[in-house]
């Protein structure tokens, strides 16, 4: 009897690149990292893990690794280190070696709203359908931003739909883990550098921009993914207009040369709400 297709997406949102070495990871030198974000690279491998644990549990879920190449030293992407890590430590035992062959990369997302739709696309383009649940891997803190405003942004609704397994890192409160994760997050408790806590009221300037721009088409959240964009990554959702046309998504080009959801908000994976419900 075959296997039922997959229906489920898994985000796993990345935030820094890993470069590879002996100790799989687990040596923050090993990492390529922003200063503030030192201490945080035990809670991206928690983010990573926990990724691989969800797709475990459910044989109709796709894992995607989203993050671009964001750094100048390397054209590794965000996605790529994260799957390389994974496989380095065996994918921590939780994932036979056939179903790695359900985990994508999305290698140009340059921000978290990207990081969602760019994935939403890349499981349509990689099965044919697009996803009926997703559930995203980030920061706990990061929760209302990722889900309230970007998944409602995209129109993937209704938000009963999304899952999310949030970690944060170590002394920026408490996680927020589903039981069924089975996973453990890092409580808080450490004390916090003026570097981060700096950071922290960066993230909550950005979440006001979000809430202003939901589709991340103004300058201030534009001008910061061309900033990340050192190795010129495509940013259009589709590769052409065969592709884009067949996908049945309403977008719109934007002068950067980057692709945004349409004004018409015509996004098939937001009209299964209804389907789900009266099967």
């Amino acid at each position: 009897m075959p296997s039922p297709p997959p229906n489920h997406l898994v985000v796993v949102c990345g935030h820094a690149i890993w470069t590879d070495g002996p100790a799989n990871g687990w040596d923050e030198r090993e990492w390529l990292i922003e200063s503030y974000k030192r201490g945080e690279t035990p809670t991206f491998i928690e983010h990573i893990r926990a990724g691989v644990r969800v797709l475990a549990g459910d044989e109709r879920a796709v894992l995607v690794f989203s993050g671009g190449p964001t750094r100048s030293e390397t054209q590794l992407s965000e996605a790529r280190s994260y799957y390389n890590l994974a496989a380095a430590n065996g994918f921590f035992e939780l994932l036979p070696l056939a179903s790695t062959s359900r985990i994508l990369l999305e290698e140009r997302a340059l921000d978290s709203y990207y990081n969602i739709l760019f994935s939403v696309v890349e499981f349509w383009r990689a099965h044919a359908a697009w996803p009926e649940r997703l559930t995203i891997v980030s920061h706990a803190f990061k929760r209302a931003r990722l889900v309230d405003a970007h998944c409602a942004a995209i129109g993937f609704l209704p938000l009963d739909r999304v899952g999310f397994v949030g970690i944060n890192p170590p002394g920026v409160g408490e996680s927020r883990l589903p039981e069924s994760t089975g996973v453990s997050g890092d409580g808080g408790g450490a004390h916090i550098s003026r570097e981060k806590a700096e950071a922290m009221q960066g993230v909550q300037l950005v979440v006001g921009q979000w809430a202003d721009d939901p589709h991340g088409v103004g300058e201030a959240l534009a001008g910061k993914r061309r900033a990340r964009n050192c190795w010129a990554v495509d940013q259009r959702l589709f590769f052409s207009e065969e592709e884009r046309v067949r996908s049945g998504v309403g977008t719109r080009v934007l002068g950067d040369g980057s692709e945004a959801l349409g004004d018409n908000g015509v996004t098939p994976w937001g009209t299964m709400g209804d389907d789900i419900e009266a099967r």
